[in-house]
């Protein structure tokens, strides 16, 4: 259960940059990101810089089962795209600040 929370706490820093967006600013930046390849690219880089703390990475690594080094970049790769794509909802992200990751999530971040 930990890594569960840990990935929580990765989405949340990734993703949300620690403020909760209303379901109408998610779905502007989905739609943006699904026409903006530049503004892709610049949430990705954005995701990647936060400052991730070591039980971040190490939760990361066991949920996305790669070594911690590389848990920011396949982490943030994945969020965005998912997002971009509209795979990622706005209930998975509601979800993940209200208490946990959901099983979309979950799937997402392991890239299944």
């Amino acid at each position: 259960m930990k890594s569960l929370r840990t990935a929580s706490l990765v989405l949340s820093l990734a993703v949300l940059a620690s403020c909760a967006p209303s379901q109408d600013e998610y779905a502007r930046l989905q739609a943006a990101a699904q026409g903006s390849p530049a503004l892709q690219k610049a949430m990705y880089q954005d995701c990647v810089s936060k400052k991730w703390s070591r039980s971040d990475l190490e939760g990361g690594a066991m949920l996305l089962s790669v070594p911690p080094s590389k848990v920011p970049a396949l982490t943030c790769k994945r969020l965005v795209n998912a997002l971009a794509s509209g795979r990622l909802k706005y209930a998975d992200v509601r979800r993940n600040m209200n208490g946990g990751p959901t099983v979309n999530l979950i799937k997402i971040l392991q890239g299944r």
